[in-house]
């Protein structure tokens, strides 16, 4: 009788471990259930955070769309296996980040950022606030022929032969508004501001047509210079009252009578009209003496 008894009590005891361990496993699944759902919550309270409005008819199906997409959207990889009919093994993989800023968020503020400029363009600005937007490399300058261009189009390295670079503003075109000048190869160029635009005012265009400006007369006139080949010289220069007012223009010319006597006879003219020497050397004094280069 009592061997009977001792054999039950172990049986007993060998099926309470048994359940004991059955019991400890349910525990875990409960567990990593439990973990599972928490996280995808979490998710869904950032992602109904993000949303600016929230309908509140129809919630079970919205509820429904709302759980796969978090799903989808945080790559959470669930995997399941039985093992003897009870054991059940969870594995979660969480997504790269649960960060609320996304690559898309980036482009979005991006956009943002662009909207705020053009919205602050359309507004009526001074005309140092638009240059200084120009050499900040918010906006772009409208060329009188060509594409328009940016600041970074330009080769602003020091360190290059012949490079671009911010100079002095001047009103040059004698508006009473100052102009920028960016200095660079055959004098660079010269913008201005109309119409809540930037504009390229004049460009120095190679040898034959180096870019600078000068007082003459109490005004700002653009000269154009030519000095490429011994012998000749020719200066063309142009006074503006505002940038779409061109009122004088004046021509200087110093050439030899006979173009392959470099020791020749020169002769020197005025908008065409020849004159003297004397003529000639006064008015170049007066001219070159208020010329300013643009080059550097």
């Amino acid at each position: 009788m009592k061997l009977q008894l001792r054999s039950r009590s172990r049986w007993n005891d060998k099926k309470g471990g048994v359940w004991r361990m059955y019991m400890d496993r349910c525990k875990k699944i409960v567990i990593l259930v439990c973990v599972f759902l928490t996280a995808l919550n979490v998710v869904a309270c950032g992602r109904a955070k993000g949303d600016e409005v929230v309908d509140t008819d129809g919630s079970s199906a919205r509820q429904q769309e709302s759980s796969a997409q978090t799903v989808e959207g945080t790559d959470l990889e669930i995997s399941m296996q039985t093992v003897e009919g009870t054991d059940l093994e969870i594995s979660m993989q969480t997504v790269e980040s649960i960060n609320l800023e996304t690559e898309e968020d980036k482009t979005i503020g991006a956009e943002s950022s662009n909207v705020q400029t053009s919205e602050a363009i359309d507004t009526e600005m001074t005309t140092e606030e638009l240059l200084d937007l120009f050499i900040n490399g918010s906006i772009s300058a409208i060329r009188s022929e060509g594409p328009a261009f940016y600041i970074t189009d330009l080769d602003m390295d020091p360190g290059e032969w012949d490079p671009y670079s911010i100079g002095e503003r001047v009103d040059l075109d004698n508006d009473g508004e100052n102009e920028l000048i960016i200095c660079g190869p055959y004098g660079g160029i010269y913008l201005d501001v109309r119409d809540n635009k930037v504009y390229e005012f004049a460009v120095g265009e190679g040898d034959t047509r180096e870019l600078s400006y000068v007082f003459y007369n109490g005004s700002t006139w653009i000269m154009y210079s030519n000095r490429m080949h011994t012998g000749y010289e020719a200066y063309h220069m142009e006074k503006f009252e505002g940038a779409d007012d061109l009122v004088s223009e004046m021509d200087l010319h110093e050439e030899l009578v006979d173009e392959d006597d470099v020791e020749g006879k020169e002769k020197y003219t005025l908008n065409g009209t020849e004159i003297s020497y004397d003529e000639y050397f006064g008015l170049c004094s007066k001219i070159f003496a208020t010329e300013v280069t643009t080059t550097k």
